[in-house]
């Protein structure tokens, strides 16, 4: 599978991660979950309104809890989002 331009092999378990709300631990490597985690990172699906703000979307879903919290601990800031918040400051609109 191709997303934004890089290619991931579709694995059972990164299918599990990208399809289904509550995901089969059994099916997913530390490879699905690092691929995962780019795929993510590069269409901002993880992000309210997949918003490059880097607000991260939180959910009491199972899904969240056990995969998405771990993959982006709370607290952790990507450069894209340090970045937008120092031109913010420096750059009041």
């Amino acid at each position: 599978m191709f997303v934004e331009g890089k290619s991931y092999k579709g694995t059972r378990g990164l299918f599990e991660l990208l399809t289904r709300k509550k995901v089969d631990r059994s099916f997913i490597t530390d490879s699905d979950l690092r691929s995962y985690r780019e795929i993510l990172k590069a269409t901002h699906g993880h992000l309210e309104n997949h918003d490059t703000s880097g607000v991260i979307k939180t959910t009491r879903g199972v899904k969240f809890k056990d995969v998405i919290s771990k993959l982006f601990p709370v607290g952790v800031v990507t450069r894209r989002c340090a970045e937008s918040t120092l031109r913010a400051k420096v750059d009041p609109v």
